[in-house]
């Protein structure tokens, strides 16, 4: 009965939304207020976490996510801006393999309230070219596979990291530096504190992203970023530790004029807890065909090919790709995310992508996606090869979207995996998405 409450007044808000609040204070001085409310219903097969499991194991999950957040933005002149964003998120199971849903599950409503954002922004610095933004924040870079997510264990609750970002931009040129100290467990969370990991340890990050443009096909971007993870806390009797340096490229742009286009490569290197030599490789390269713009259609073709390099136990490096800050639903669907728990590695993905308009307000998306291993001797989501192949298996899917208005906007995902002979007893599963947002 708590479910479909909580359910129901999330839908409730939802049918009133309206837009950002805002109060002048003095001339110089304004307040911002806002929020938004994402509702979830999802759910997947026994074969998404356990994909070469007996079929007398099979079983589904479900479960609610209902996250809100408000926030709260003093703009100073046009020189800085406060920002402050609390959250909450609740998480029920409806469907479970336990004997009783939710038995000891520490996700009950009202669950926590923790500092999503806080941050001071500084602008118009060095003649407008330069902005500073210090506190909690969030950072996506390039296409995310360099830095996107800060908080990878706590299942879409927040992506914020704790630090200092300087952006410097001008005509052709954007230069980001940044640098961030985050905690293995939030220590500001201030009502209902879960204690709830959010990383394999505290971890030191710093780095430089550069961007120049010479025309629109024509635009490079270079990279640099140093992580520190120390996993002295670590739970599973594994030290994680590691000292990783990541230096990349990427050069894309749109030509002709119906054509995007992208190529991005980067190479890791550093030591983990044990002394060994790191050594990851990632290539990701992506085409996107606007096939017919007049049509009021607007079909969308997508390819792209991504590797990310796997370990070959039989050397004294290690050669697979560490998605240390990237450990998140990079492709958008969630079934391959949470059957590898974000461990992109040991990977090679080719994808094809259709998208089209049914209407001005309504998208809809299939993907399909091939996955090998790129070492049949190393491990993907945490497993050995036990089929003796390097075929993952098969993805297939699609996705609905429907925008009501500008604050209302309605979801659906659906995918099917068809594993491959990389296991011995593979079996098919499923994972789907109900999802509605109102921003208010």
């Amino acid at each position: 009965m708590k479910t479909k409450l909580c359910f129901l007044v999330a839908l409730l808000c939802a049918a009133f939304v309206q837009a950002e609040y805002s109060l002048k204070l003095s001339d110089d001085m304004q307040l911002r207020l806002g929020g938004d409310i994402r509702a979830r219903y999802e759910g997947y097969t026994s074969g998404v976490v356990a994909p070469n499991a007996p079929k007398d194991h099979n079983h589904s999950t479900e479960y609610f996510r209902i996250r809100t957040r408000v926030y709260g933005a003093l703009d100073i002149a046009e020189d800085m801006t406060i920002n402050l964003r609390l959250a909450n998120r609740f998480h029920y199971v409806t469907t479970s393999p336990a004997r009783h849903n939710n038995a000891g599950a520490p996700w009950e409503f009202p669950d926590e309230v923790y500092i999503d954002a806080a941050n001071v922004v500084f602008k118009n610095l060095l003649d407008g070219k330069l902005t500073i933004t210090i506190g909690r924040q969030d950072l996506l870079l390039g296409n995310g596979l360099l830095f996107s997510e800060g908080t990878p264990y706590d299942q879409g609750r927040s992506v914020y990291a704790d630090g200092i970002t300087a952006v410097y931009e001008q005509e052709t040129d954007k230069l980001t530096a940044f640098m961030f100290y985050d905690r293995y467990k939030d220590h500001s969370v201030f009502i209902n504190d879960r204690n709830r990991d959010l990383r394999a340890g505290d971890i030191f990050t710093a780095g430089l992203y550069y961007t120049h443009s010479f025309n629109d096909a024509a635009k490079f971007d270079v990279y640099y970023m140093f992580n520190d993870q120390d996993d002295q806390h670590a739970n599973d009797f594994v030290d994680n530790s590691l000292s990783l340096h990541t230096v990349g490229f990427r050069f894309f742009g749109t030509y002709p004029s119906f054509m995007e286009h992208s190529l991005e490569m980067a190479r890791q290197f550093g030591r983990d807890a044990f002394g060994n030599h790191m050594s990851g490789t990632m290539l990701d390269g992506r085409l996107r065909f606007h096939l017919c713009d007049s049509s009021s259609l607007k079909p969308v073709l997508g390819v792209e090919f991504t590797h990310l390099g796997g370990d070959d136990e039989g050397t004294s490096h290690v050669e697979g790709w560490m998605p240390l800050m990237t450990e998140c639903p990079l492709w958008g669907e969630e079934l391959i995310p949470t059957m590898t728990r974000g461990m992109w590695t040991n990977l090679n993905m080719g994808s094809i992508t259709m998208s089209v308009n049914v209407t001005e307000k309504c998208n809809l998306l299939f993907y399909a996606t091939d996955y090998y291993a790129d070492e049949k001797d190393g491990r993907f989501a945490g497993n050995a090869c036990p089929g003796g192949g390097r075929h993952i298996g098969l993805l297939a899917g699609a996705r609905a979207s429907y925008k009501i208005n500008e604050y209302l906007a309605t979801e659906a995902y659906l995918s099917h995996f068809m594993p491959g002979d990389f296991y011995d007893n593979g079996q098919d599963s499923n994972w789907f998405r109900l999802e509605i947002t109102a921003k208010f």
